[in-house]
Parts: structure tokens; C-alpha cells; sequence
């Protein structure tokens, strides 16, 4: 049975209106809110403390687990649906600066899950403990801020997460003739663009060359094991039209898919 567990919240006082203002610091220990809709006024930056959660927000769920930060955006609509051990902590924020430290570190509705993150706890922890009335501004403030200087280092990890959940798609689902970059970044709830230019600079080849070489590889694996009607060939390595593929089987091993074949023959 799920013991009782109070939250705590400690609201920033009113004041100055600044660039860069924050509304509130909240650990989260009893989810009162679990699994409804809110629509936020403010942008929160939440840190996963311990168990697990589903971020369902613009139609797509994330997973979240501990260590895992995560940016909800003011006036988006969004389900936090976590199990009876889901603790998490989040700073409310608003300002003309949020857009801009959004802008820097390349935060938005298709980058806004990072893994990792377990180092900020201790300090998110010590910090809301040590906050009172006098000093809350100053320390939620302090506490965003200095997580918005380490995204650098975590957006390195989350690409390089990235790059291996679209690697993984690729070689899940290479042989559907359907497969895109469009696809992919549908099924991984990003921007074509964004995924496109991670995986270019994380890679060294584009999204479509990688495929196109997985795709290769993989009819030659069934030419090397005894498939040899062309036909067949293309459509389990992802090609619905055997000519295109022949086309492209010749550009990347200078030899036609027949031609492989007889030499294959010749060599047994």
C-alpha cells in the first residue's frame, strides 16, 4: 500500500518583474495530479527523483525514469502518468530570458527530454531544503540557472541516446519498404530536420545512406544464403521495386544483383 507522502511547495513571493522570473520550487512526492491534463502558465524544468512516469504531451509519451529532466512549456497541454514510487521535483519559470536560454541550448517540444541528469539532484535537493521566504528567489533562481550550464554536456548524451534509438529503428524495420527519415522521426517524436542533422554529425553518412547500406548488406547476407531470385531479394531487404534496387545494388558494389549471383556460382 502506497504510504502518505506531503509535498512540498514553496512559492516565490511577488515582486520585480526581471527577464527571468521563477514562480515556484516543488518536490513532488504524492502526484496529485497524476495521469489529468494540465495546461501550465509557466514553463517548468521538472528532475525525475525516483520510479517511473509517462510524459504524454502533443500526442507522443516519453518515458521517464530517474535522473531524467524534462521541459513542459507554458499553455501546452500535458499528462504526467507516473507509478506509486514517482517523486520528482520542478522549478516554474517565465521571463523573455526562457526563450532565449531555449534558443541557446536547443530546447523545444522535439528536444526536451535529457537522460543522465541524476548528478543535479543532490544540489536540487540541498537547495529547495535550504529555501525560505528570504532566499527562495535567489536559490530557485541559482538552481536554474546553473541547470541550464550543464545542458551542454546533457544534450551530448541525449543525441548520443538518440542516434541509438534511430540506429535501432533501422535495424528493426529496414526490410519495410516504407521506412523514411520522415517515418523515423514520427515514430521518435522529432523534427526530420533535427534528426537529420544529428545523425549526419554524430554518424559521419546521412540517415538515407545508412539505410541504404543496411539494406545492402542485408541482400547480400540472403544471396550469400541461397536466395537467389532478384525479386525476392529486394522486397525482404526493402525495396518494392527490383529494378531501383538492382540500380542501387550496382552503385554500391559495382556489380548487378544477377552479376553477384554468377560470381557467387563461380567462387562454389
Amino acid at each position: 500500500m502506497r504510504t502518505s507522502r506531503e509535498n512540498i511547495c514553496k512559492y516565490v513571493t511577488e515582486g520585480t518583474q526581471s527577464s527571468l522570473s521563477t514562480i515556484n520550487f516543488v518536490f513532488e512526492k504524492n502526484n496529485v495530479n497524476n495521469g489529468q491534463t494540465l495546461v501550465r502558465s509557466s514553463n517548468c524544468v521538472n528532475l525525475c527523483c525516483t520510479g517511473r512516469a509517462v510524459l504524454n504531451v502533443d500526442g507522443r509519451n516519453h518515458d521517464i525514469t530517474p535522473g531524467t529532466l524534462f521541459f513542459t512549456f507554458i499553455g501546452e497541454p500535458s499528462e504526467l502518468t507516473g507509478d506509486d514510487s514517482f517523486e520528482y521535483m520542478y522549478i516554474s519559470f517565465k521571463g523573455t530570458k526562457s526563450e532565449e536560454l531555449f534558443e541557446r541550448f536547443g530546447i523545444n517540444i522535439s528536444n526536451r527530454i535529457f537522460s543522465g541528469c541524476e548528478g543535479l539532484l543532490p544540489f536540487w535537493q540541498s537547495a529547495l531544503g535550504k529555501a525560505d521566504s528570504k532566499n527562495l528567489d535567489l536559490l530557485s533562481e541559482s538552481v536554474l540557472l546553473y541547470t541550464f550550464s550543464q545542458m551542454s554536456q546533457y544534450e551530448k548524451n541525449s543525441e548520443q541516446y538518440l542516434i541509438g534509438s534511430i540506429i535501432k529503428h533501422i535495424e528493426d524495420c529496414f526490410s519495410d519498404n516504407r521506412l523514411s527519415l520522415a517515418s523515423t522521426a514520427q515514430t521518435l517524436g522529432y523534427n526530420p530536420k533535427y534528426i537529420s542533422r544529428i545523425f549526419s554529425k554524430n554518424v559521419g553518412i546521412t540517415f538515407s545512406e545508412y539505410l541504404k547500406n543496411t539494406r545492402i548488406k542485408h541482400a547480400v547476407f540472403l544471396m550469400e544464403n541461397g536466395v537467389t531470385a532478384v525479386k525476392n531479394v529486394a522486397l525482404l531487404s526493402g525495396y518494392s521495386d527490383p529494378l531501383y534496387f538492382s540500380n542501387v545494388f550496382k552503385s554500391s558494389l559495382g556489380l548487378s544483383p544477377s552479376e553477384y549471383l554468377a560470381k557467387l556460382n563461380e567462387n562454389e
